[in-house]
């Protein structure tokens, strides 16, 4: 279940901007909320509505979801010269060789997971993967540029595949 997503120099979106869909403190249409043990008190919209000005990037908040999922499925496939498909925010000259940012939040099983990563058109920048057991916030992973690893969770494991994970390639 989707908590939040952050995208940040994504397509038309410079800045970083927030899809939230943990429901405000009013009661009025609770109805309308999912209650998440993960989130304790907090509850989850059912349902959200992305509005604004024609060209404001409203779809590439949607894209950003779909780009993420796509990485995930296929960069296992890459060769060390693939180019990630990279879409910078092109209206600044500053942005345009600036690592493309993303964060979801998440939830599984009622454990909430955090991943995280930036990519260029050449490398994995970062990616990282937090997770909530018993409510307390712990490291899977967290991968520096392209090859400095840590990890919390079955290091031994983790190690072997990250030796062989290319610099173009999540880790995930």
């Amino acid at each position: 279940m989707l908590v939040e997503i952050s995208i940040e120099n994504f397509l038309s979106i410079k800045d970083e901007v927030t899809l939230s869909m943990v429901a405000s403190k009013d009661k009025s249409f609770m109805d309308n909320t999912i209650k998440s043990k993960p989130l304790k008190k907090d509850r989850l919209l059912r349902s959200a509505a992305i509005y604004g000005a024609n060209a404001s990037g409203k779809s590439n908040v949607l894209k950003a979801l779909s780009y993420i999922k796509r990485l995930v499925q296929t960069s296992h496939n890459y060769q060390s010269d693939t180019k990630i498909k990279y879409s910078p925010f092109k209206l600044d000259k500053k942005c345009r060789n600036k690592p493309s940012k993303f964060q979801i939040i998440f939830i599984k099983n009622d454990i909430k997971y955090i991943y995280g990563l930036s990519v260029t058109d050449v490398k994995v920048v970062d990616e990282y993967l937090y997770y909530y057991p018993g409510g307390r916030k712990s490291q899977i992973f967290d991968r520096k540029d392209t090859t400095t690893f840590t990890f919390k969770v079955d290091k031994k494991d983790q190690d072997f595949f990250a030796d062989k994970t290319l610099g173009n390639v999540l880790y995930l």
